[in-house]
């Protein structure tokens, strides 16, 4: 009697299971995925917002977590499902439920972040926590949220009960124009505390539905109050399609700045943000003259619109500022843009390589660039922490064609054609510094430059410095530990008097990729050519560059190829640091560029000098 009582109590418990799996949606059963053993299921299990892909009477093929799917349904489905988002209940082996999620939703996207999206006509709406986005173009894939670009307006999306529970890339983006992030004056940040607009033609003020009028020249200022809540926002349209937004407020290295396209002011708790919708072509137009001189030659500004529009592309797909509703920011974290206003020149590159970008391997290529060389550059691999070796990125040799019949190979003084020079040991790195050959970038100012570090001056900042970079980068600002006897991440307490400073890693072309700092009361490594740079930054001594021309007040140095010698100056003791080039060292160097443009070479010649292996293709249909 009691087994009977036992059996039929757990009969009753499995019949009010599968009438609530019954209510939750269409009451299914099935066999487990096709063509692979599946573990037993004891308990019920939900998979949570799966794309379903098609169904028969008797099973349904879904993709879930990286793979596609078939399950069994044994007819119990009535009606084809497909192309589809919905819940599925597996009870063992068996799906017993299914609840289907039709309500979709079109709109352009302004803002991302970990929980949530703003939409344009739909405000902020949460996302589930089990939110997903399926890329449907291409075959299916699961993507990471931060797929999904900002400033896209043909991404759909799927609710439930008034969240996004998923989001449908059904296409691949169509990518005309770009969201940047406009800093403070100075770049300090960018919270601004006050914005005052005007425009060169009659302009329109945009909140939700409501739209105001303002002349040409009229001014329209906006404070934090002028915003009733956080993620208000105000949309500056110009009447003509030409037409420029002025930000009166804010100034840059070429006065005053205008804008192209639109320009949206967000009210936040910390102040306003300012985000320019702009073409990604009229984006170079103010790029170029901010990060290569308008002067330079045409085929070297036209290898610098390639590189700065494949640059700008891959950082749009990035989307690094989603959070703040755009792909780039205005300074050299992206790329500089408007700090000095457009030239005839740097439009006219931008219209002759129209749409042009690198592609290596079917992909955009990750076009960097720089000021200049010291005649030789390195690899991505020896200048940013975590990055892997890059094929069209191999650090190599820029010579001269009059060089080509025998370059120097300075760390055996042999005459020898060489691409690539061995710089890795002091001696070779010191002779190639301090030689007479030519390469590209020999014209240029930085291509040579010294200055003086005293050690009283670098003990009296580099605790700073050290403790300011172990913030930002743990793991690249190292202490020696005697007990374990390694270098180990820890808070910096003090460095004390600095006692010895020299070179302990170089990467290809010589670059400093570590950096040996022996105190009174520590020893520490500094790993990364940034943190080395900001390390021995001069302050206020001065920087003696290869045409004589003092500059003051840098604030790093120029670059890690460098050498280091220990000396006394004008009874102070410290290092003599001389060194080569201006900027990281990686792709393109603007200096040697011009100098091949002007001795006859063309882009093409030119990007393929910087980036071998590359290929010149187009991002528009």
């Amino acid at each position: 009697m009691k087994k009977k009582i036992i059996f039929l109590t757990a009969v009753l418990l499995l019949a009010v299971l599968l009438f609530f799996l019954k209510e939750k949606g269409i009451f299914l059963r099935g066999t487990g995925p096709s063509g692979t053993p599946t573990p037993e299921i004891t308990e019920p299990v939900e998979l949570k917002n799966v794309w379903i892909l098609s169904s028969t009477e008797n099973s349904i093929t879904f993709f879930y977590e990286g793979s596609q799917r078939k399950y069994s349904t044994k007819g119990m489905v009535q009606g084809e499902i497909s192309s589809c988002v919905g819940d599925l209940t597996v009870v063992g082996e068996e799906i017993v439920a299914l609840v289907l999620k039709p309500d979709k939703i079109v709109a352009k996207v302004l803002r991302v972040d970990d929980t949530s999206m703003e939409l344009e006509g739909y405000g902020v709406l949460s996302l589930t926590e089990e939110f997903k986005v399926y890329r449907l173009y291409d075959g299916v894939a699961e993507e990471p949220s931060g797929k999904v670009l900002v400033g896209s307006v043909d991404t759909e999306f799927v609710l439930e009960n008034g969240k996004l529970c998923a989001s449908l890339l059904v296409k691949e983006p169509e990518i005309e124009s770009i969201r940047v992030l406009i800093g403070t004056e100075g770049y300090k940040g960018f919270f601004h505390s006050r914005v005052d607009v005007t425009a060169d033609c009659a302009y329109r003020v945009i909140c939700g539905e409501e739209s105001s009028s303002f002349e040409a020249g009229e001014v329209c200022s906006f404070t934090k109050e002028t915003f009733e809540k956080n993620g208000e926002r105000r949309v500056i349209v110009p009447e003509e399609g030409e037409g420029k937004i002025t930000v009166q407020n804010l100034k840059r290295s070429g006065g005053t700045p205008s804008y192209r396209g639109t320009l949206e002011i967000e009210g936040r708790e910390n102040g306003l943000l300012l985000v320019n919708e702009v073409t990604l072509e009229e984006y170079l137009y103010a790029v170029l003259p901010s990060e290569m001189p308008s002067d330079f030659e045409t085929e070297a500004l036209k290898a610098q619109a390639i590189c700065a529009r494949s640059y700008a592309y891959t950082g749009l797909l990035a989307n690094r500022y989603a959070e703040y509703g755009a792909h780039v920011d205005d300074s050299v974290s992206s790329q500089v843009y408007n700090n000095i206003g457009e030239s005839e020149a740097s439009r006219l590159a931008v219209k002759d390589t129209h749409g042009q970008v690198l592609f290596y391997g079917g992909e955009v290529a990750q076009c960097y660039y720089f000021s200049t060389s010291s005649g030789h550059t390195t690899s991505a691999a020896d200048v940013w922490e975590h990055a892997e070796e890059v094929p069209y990125l191999p650090g190599k040799l820029h010579t001269t064609e009059q060089m080509a019949e025998g370059d120097t190979r300075w760390d055996s003084g042999e005459k020898v054609v060489a691409t690539t020079l061995e710089l890795q040991e002091d001696g070779a790195m010191r002779e190639f510094l301090y030689g007479k050959e030519e390469t590209y970038d020999s014209r240029s100012p930085w291509y040579r430059w010294q200055t003086f570090l005293p050690l009283k001056a670098l003990s009296g900042t580099v605790d700073e410095v050290l403790r300011t970079r172990y913030s930002a980068v743990p793991e690249q600002i190292l202490t020696y530990e005697a007990a374990s006897d390694s270098f180990v991440s820890k808070e910096i307490k003090e460095v004390g008097t600095i006692e010895q400073i020299r070179v302990y890693e170089r990467g290809k072309g010589g670059v400093a990729t570590k950096l040996l700092l022996v105190g009174s009361e520590g020893v520490f490594l500094v790993k990364n050519e940034y943190n080395i740079r900001a390390v021995l930054a001069p302050g206020k001594m001065p920087i003696e560059r290869k045409n004589g021309e003092i500059v003051n007040g840098a604030a790093m140095l120029p670059s890690a190829f460098v050498v280091l010698q220990r000396g006394i100056y004008e009874g102070e003791p410290g290092y003599l640091v001389t060194g080569g080039g201006y900027g990281h060292g990686v792709g393109l160097s603007q200096y040697g560029a011009d100098a091949m443009a002007e001795a006859g070479f063309s882009c093409e010649e030119i990007i393929e000098e910087y980036y071998p292996g590359t290929e010149i293709g187009f991002i528009y249909d």
